[in-house]
Formats: structure tokens, sequence, C-alpha cells
């Protein structure tokens, strides 16, 4: 039977194949429109990556000096095509970048190009592909959003609680335009409270055309 992850709508429960289904269908947009907003005009989504990539390399930075030593190992979760990743190679030592969409990660390769620093594979969030290791910083940008079964989320959640030292973490709160039912609007507690040991280091909010978004660095007690 395949899984099934919960909706808010009157329309069936969506599997995990659906929800593949759908993001391959994403891929097949252009430019920024494969990951963000398909309604919003190209010029807004443009503003405001580069508005995210400001926060994630503040945020690095900080972790950096916190730490006392360069970041050694990033775990970018839903790279997707790879907007962010080549922030975090700037930032860090080694990237892990994972997403579950072939397409995508053809894409963030390209926007890779050249950087022999970072390691793409193609793994759902919910496979914790990084069990067992530790990375001083995970980034995760509107993914966990598109969690919609409660038990998978309570799973991913804990999984880079364990496995990371930091975490950048951006996430939708409230929206302008109703979110599609891929989607899920979810306060920032609602994700501390899923990981053991959050600790909030900087918090910021983040405008998307009328959309709002939190963005936050998270701490974990492991040792550095």
């Amino acid at each position: 039977m395949p899984a099934h992850v919960q909706t808010t709508t009157d329309e069936p429960a969506a599997t995990q194949e659906d929800v593949a289904r759908e993001w391959a269908r994403r891929a097949e947009r252009q430019g920024l429109a494969r990951v963000m907003r398909a309604s919003q005009p190209t010029p807004l989504n443009s503003r405001v990556t580069a508005a995210t990539r400001d926060i994630v390399a503040d945020y690095l930075r900080t972790a950096a000096a916190d730490l006392g030593r360069p970041v050694a190992s990033a775990l970018e979760v839903g790279c997707g095509v790879g907007r962010l990743t080549p922030t975090l190679a700037g930032h860090a030592e080694h990237v892990t970048a994972i997403d579950m969409t072939p397409r995508m990660l053809d894409a963030a390769r390209s926007a890779c190009a050249g950087l022999d620093h970072v390691d793409f594979r193609l793994a759902r969030a919910e496979e914790l592909p990084w069990r067992g290791g530790t990375f001083d910083v995970s980034v995760s940008v509107w993914v966990l959003m598109h969690l919609l079964d409660g038990e998978q989320l309570s799973q991913v959640c804990a999984s880079l609680a364990a496995a990371s030292r930091y975490l950048v973490l951006i996430e939708y709160e409230g929206a302008r335009i109703p979110v599609s039912r891929w989607s899920r609007l979810r306060s920032l507690d609602t994700y501390l409270a899923l990981m053991n040991g959050a600790q909030v280091v900087e918090e910021r909010s983040l405008d998307y055309g009328g959309d709002r978004s939190t963005a936050a660095l998270v701490r974990f007690p492991h040792p550095a």
C-alpha cells in the first residue's frame, strides 16, 4: 500500500507517488517558477531569492562565528534547482545537497558547475540520508511546509535536530494567496516543538509579495 499524506482539502489524500509527480511537473517550468510560486512575477521571485541568499549567508556567518571556526559541513534539504546551493558552498568547506526530483538535481548540478565540494544526492527528506552523520549547519528553505503528513514531519524534524549543530530554517507562516494542497502553513514554534533541544539564535521576517515567512537560525546542543 502506498504511504498517504494528509490534506486539509476535500480532495482525496495524496500518496507519496502523487507528491513525486507534482514536483516532476513543476520541474518542467522555466526559471525560478520551478521552485517558487508560479503566480508571482519573475522580478519578485528574483528579488526574494536575492534576499533569501543574503539571510542564509548571514546565518552561516553567525554559525561560523559561534563555532569559532569555518563551517566544515553543510546539508541542504530540498536543494531544488540550486538557487541557494552556491551560497552554502561559499560559506562551507563541504556541502551535501539532496532533492527528490531528478530534473531539479540536474539543474542544480548545472548551477553549481565547478563547485567540487558540493555533493548532490537523489533523496527524500523523509529517507533521512544523513543518519549517523553530523553537519555543522543544515539549511531548509520552504521545504518542511511540503511535508504534508504530521508523522513524516516529526521524523524529519527529529532527524535534523539530531544531525545538526545549527539549522537555517525559512518557512511560510501566512499567505496572502491561499497555498495549494501541496503545502501547509505552520508557525516556527510548531517546528521547534518537534526538534529536541532547539534554541533560536536569531529570527527575522521575510516578505514575499504579501506572503509572510519566518527565517530562523536554530542551535542544537551538540559539541563543536
